[in-house]
C-alpha cells in the first residue's frame, strides 16, 4: 500500500471521507472513488461502513485518483463497495480500511481515538453482513441458502423489504452466529454510538430495528439484540445506544460511561474479536466519558498493550482485576483475566469498596500510572499506608464448597494462627469474622471502619441477624493471616509469605492489599514524606470495608504513622 497515495490529516478532528463513484455501464467495473478531507467540527454528510475485514489474503485494487494510483482492500470490503456504489450517482462514504492509511502507524494512532467521533457524526451507519454459517453453497450469492429459497419462489421480484421465507430459511437468514460480524470487538462502539443503522445483507435491506426483530437469537425484547451470553445492546428512546448489563437498561448514555464500568466491559465482552491484537483494547476507548487514560500506539508489543491497560484502570481507581491469578505484581494478563472475573464476585466487590467513594478523597487519591523508559513496564506511585507486617499464615485454606466443615475449618485456620475461636463463628462467612475480630481488638481498626452494614446473606450473632454483602467466591483458597504486633487478622492471598507487608493503597478499590520486597526511597524533591518501592502480590480482606468512614483514611488512624509515598514496580 503506497503511503504517496495519502496526503497528511493536519487537524486532531479531521477524517478523509470516501466519494465512491457511480459505474457507468457495468455493475462489475473496477472501484474508482476519490479521497477528501474534512473535519468534524464541520458536520460534513457521509455514511459510515460497518463491517468484517475478513480473510486479507487476495488484495484488490480499488482506484483513488485520475493518475491511476490505487490502494489494495481485501475480498469483504470490496464486495461492500460493489454492493453500495450507485448506478448515476457518487455516495459518499467512510470506509476504515481506505479513509486511515494503514500503513502509517501514526495516523492510525491519531485516528482510532476519534472514530466514535465518526460513527456518531455520520448521518447512517450502514452494518454489511456476509454469512459464514455451515451451509457454503450460495455463498456466492449472498447471504446463504435461504436466498435460493427465494429465487425458486420468485420472491427477490417483491418490493418487500422482508420477504416471505420458510421456517427453514429464516431461521439461517436471522441466525447472528451465522454472520462473523457479530463476532468483532469493533461493532459494539459502532452500533453504540451510531444514530441510525441500516443492515445490508445482499440483496436484503432492512432497518436495525427490522432485523432485531426478526433474528432467531433469544430476545426478551424486540428491540433487544443478544451479541454473546453476557452482552446486549438496546436502541433506546431518544435514538441513542445504551449498554444492557444483565438484561437491564444502564443509567448512562453510550459513550458517555464511567471509566469505572471498563472492567465489567472487558468481562462482559471477552468473546469478541479483533484481527489486529491492540484493537482489543482500542476499540473501547471511545465509549468513555471521561476518557481511559490508555495511550494509542500501534507499535506496542502486546505485553506494553496490558501494561498500559492495567496501569489506566489503576489510575480512575479501579482494581478489581488484583483478583486474576494470571498477572505479575499489578500488571494483569489481560487474555486470561476477564475468563477469571466473570459472575457477581466482581460486581460484589464494587459494592464493598465503592469507587465513587474512594475517589471523593481528593486529597489522597493520587495514584498514578508512569509508563516506564524504553519500552521498559511502568510503575504504580500512590499515597499509602502501612498496616501491618504478616508474622503468620495459615496451612488450612478457606473454602467455599464444603458447607458441612465449614466451622471446623475456620477452627483450624484460627488455631494455625495461634488464635482462640469464637464460639458464634460459624466458618461461613470469613470477611464478617475477621471484621468482628479487628473491630473487637484492634483499637485504630474500630476507629477507621464503621459498623457491618450492606445487603446480602445473613449471620447470626449472639442471636441476631447480621446482614452482609461477602461472597465466599472470593475467600475459596486463600489462606487467613495474622499481625502479631498490629493484631490485625485477614485473609490473605494466594502467595503470601511471612513478612509481606499489609497496606491500605488509597485510590484502589479493592480492600487493602499485600507488598513485598519494600526499600526505603530517598526523595529530593519532597522532603520529610517518606517513600519506599514494592511488588504487589496480592489483594486481601480485613473485613468487609463496605463503611463510606474507612474511604477517608487519617493520619493518626493507622499503626505506622502517616502517609507513605510507594513506588509498586
Amino acid at each position: 500500500m503506497a503511503t504517496s497515495c495519502y496526503l497528511p490529516l493536519k487537524e486532531p478532528d479531521e477524517i478523509r471521507i470516501l466519494t465512491l463513484l457511480p459505474y457507468e455501464q457495468d455493475a462489475d467495473e473496477p472501484i474508482q472513488c476519490r479521497f477528501e478531507h474534512v473535519r468534524l467540527a464541520q458536520r460534513p454528510q457521509y455514511e459510515a461502513l460497518s463491517y468484517t475485514w475478513g480473510d486479507q489474503t487476495n488484495q484488490h485494487p480499488v482506484g483513488i485518483d485520475t493518475a491511476g494510483n490505487v490502494v489494495h482492500v481485501g475480498q469483504n470490503c470490496l464486495l461492500a463497495l460493489r454492493k453500495l456504489r450507485k448506478a448515476e450517482v457518487p455516495r459518499l462514504l467512510w470506509v476504515d480500511a481506505l479513509c486511515i492509511n494503514q500503513s502509517d502507524q501514526d495516523e492510525k494512532a491519531s485516528q482510532i481515538p476519534i472514530i466514535g467521533d465518526v460513527y456518531k457524526c455520520a448521518t447512517q451507519t450502514i452494518i454489511f453482513l456476509q454469512y459464514c454459517g455451515p451451509d457454503k453453497a450460495f455463498h456466492s450469492k449472498g447471504a446463504g441458502p435461504e436466498l435460493q429459497r427465494s429465487w425458486d419462489s420468485r420472491l427477490l421480484e417483491q418490493e418487500s423489504s422482508s420477504p416471505v421465507l420458510d421456517e427453514a430459511a429464516r431461521k439461517e437468514l436471522f441466525n447472528v452466529t451465522n454472520y462473523a460480524w457479530f463476532h468483532r470487538a469493533w461493532i459494539i462502539q459502532e452500533t453504540l454510538l451510531s444514530f441510525s443503522i441500516t443492515v445490508v445483507c445482499p440483496p436484503f435491506t432492512w432497518s436495525w430495528e427490522e432485523f432485531a426483530s426478526l433474528t432467531t437469537d433469544d430476545l426478551r425484547k424486540p428491540d433487544v439484540m443478544r451479541l454473546n451470553d453476557d452482552y446486549w445492546i438496546n436502541k433506546s428512546n431518544s435514538g441513542g445506544w445504551n449498554h444492557v448489563w444483565d438484561g437491564e437498561l444502564g443509567q448512562r448514555n453510550a459513550g458517555d460511561m464511567l471509566p469505572s464500568q471498563a472492567l465489567a466491559y472487558l468481562i462482559d465482552t471477552r468473546e469478541f474479536q479483533c484481527s489486529v491484537y491492540n484493537d482489543r483494547v482500542y476499540s473501547i476507548l471511545s465509549l468513555f466519558n471521561p476518557p481511559l487514560p490508555v495511550v494509542v500506539d500501534y507499535k506496542h508489543s502486546k505485553e506494553q498493550v496490558h501494561d498500559c491497560l492495567t496501569g489506566a484502570l489503576i489510575e480512575t481507581g479501579e482494581s478489581r482485576f488484583l483478583y486474576a491469578t494470571n498477572r505479575q505484581s499489578w500488571r494483569v494478563d489481560w487474555d486470561h483475566a476477564p475468563n477469571e472475573l466473570v459472575g457477581n464476585d466482581v460486581r460484589c466487590l464494587a459494592t464493598m469498596r465503592s469507587m465513587f467513594a474512594t475517589r471523593m478523597e481528593t486529597e489522597w487519591s493520587r495514584i498514578a500510572y508512569i509508563p516506564g523508559p524504553d519500552s521498559q513496564p511502568g510503575v504504580i506511585r500512590s499515597l499509602s499506608f502501612k498496616i501491618g507486617e504478616v508474622t503468620r499464615i495459615s496451612q488450612t485454606r478457606l473454602s467455599r464448597d464444603d458447607n458441612d466443615n465449614m466451622r471446623q475449618r475456620w477452627t483450624d485456620i484460627m488455631a494455625e494462627l495461634g488464635l482462640p475461636c469464637d464460639k458464634t463463628e460459624s466458618g461461613k462467612y470469613p470477611a464478617i469474622h475477621v471484621q468482628k475480630r479487628n473491630r473487637a481488638n484492634v483499637p485504630w481498626y474500630h476507629d477507621w471502619v464503621g459498623e457491618v452494614r450492606g445487603g446480602g446473606a445473613a449471620d447470626e450473632h449472639d442471636g441476631q441477624e447480621v446482614v452482609h454483602g461477602a461472597s465466599a467466591a472470593f475467600f475459596h483458597d486463600r489462606p487467613a493471616f495474622f499481625c502479631e504486633n498490629e493484631g490485625i487478622v485477614g485473609i490473605g492471598t494466594q502467595g503470601l509469605s511471612i513478612g509481606d507487608e499489609i497496606w491500605y493503597v488509597c485510590g484502589l478499590n479493592v480492600p487493602v492489599c499485600a507488598l513485598r520486597h519494600a526499600y526505603k526511597l530517598e526523595l529530593e524533591n519532597a522532603p520529610g514524606l517518606q517513600a519506599e518501592e514494592a511488588s504487589m502480590v496480592g489483594l486481601c480482606f480485613l473485613g468487609l470495608n463496605d463503611d463510606m468512614g474507612a474511604m477517608s483514611p487519617q493520619e493518626k488512624v493507622f499503626p505506622c504513622g502517616g502517609p507513605t509515598l510507594v513506588f509498586i514496580v
